[in-house]
């Protein structure tokens, strides 16, 4: 079994456990080469979507925005659609699963809130829906209550890892809610940042081919170059983060 096929088959029955017959996407099209929204908007019945830079200075970056997408198992069109996705997008760190008992309106305000951080007094917009940020938001870099926030929007976050492996993190949205509570933007400390940063660092030597001489999957791979990119900035390291890996491996 393929792993689309093998990620669609879990998406069903996620979907089937908690009686929720729709499955949300949020689709990252930064430095993409397609555009979602042509397709999209070919699509009947219509597929719901909201782009998650809506009301914010990015507004008119509508193809790079992350777009949400509602896609109702009842409609074939829109199963279609979901495959296509999944086909071409998750394999490409480009697409995050949400199984959500929230009204469509309620889930994309919430999400679009979510984006939304301050550090040293600076606004600034959190990729989490970034399948490669998100998974070290959620286990170590947010707080407790930070991460309660993402959880309390739907009843599952699915992805796939870097070895194209789905992972599920299960929410706290149990039951048919139509709103949640208005949510003001992330505080972030310096080392919360840092963290974030470290993440980015790391993916970057990865995909130079720094460690392909190193047994072991990907996931395996990033979270050393990880460990080493916060290793880094915590000895306030300022050369080339090459160097230094490779003075440790």
């Amino acid at each position: 079994m393929s792993t689309s096929t093998q990620w669609l088959v879990q998406i069903k029955q996620i979907c089937t456990q908690v009686g929720i017959q729709h499955v949300d996407l949020l689709l990252d099209q930064t430095a993409w080469h397609n555009y979602a929204l042509p397709g999209l908007r070919q699509i009947n019945p219509p597929v719901p979507w909201f782009s998650l830079f809506s009301g914010t200075p990015e507004e008119n970056m509508l193809d790079h925005a992350p777009l949400l997408m509602r896609l109702d198992f009842g409609h074939w069109q829109h199963e279609a659609w979901l495959e296509e996705l999944i086909t071409h997008c998750a394999t490409d760190a480009r697409l995050l699963v949400l199984v959500s008992a929230l009204d469509f309106e309620a889930l994309a305000h919430g999400l679009r809130a979510l984006l939304q951080f301050n550090w040293g007094g600076c606004p600034g917009l959190l990729r989490y829906y970034d399948p490669r940020i998100f998974p070290l938001l959620m286990s170590s870099i947010l707080t407790n209550e930070q991460r309660d926030k993402y959880l309390e929007v739907t009843c599952y976050w699915g992805w796939l890892d870097r070895d194209e492996q789905p992972q599920w993190l299960e929410g706290k949205c149990q039951s048919e809610l139509g709103c949640i509570a208005f949510r003001p933007a992330l505080d972030l400390s310096d080392q919360q940042c840092d963290l974030i940063g470290a993440i980015s660092d790391a993916q970057e030597l990865l995909n130079s081919g720094v460690l392909d001489d190193f047994k072991g999957s990907q996931e395996r791979r990033f979270t050393l170059l990880y460990s080493y990119a916060v290793q880094a900035s915590q000895e306030n390291y300022f050369g080339r983060l090459s160097e230094y890996v490779k003075r440790k491996i």
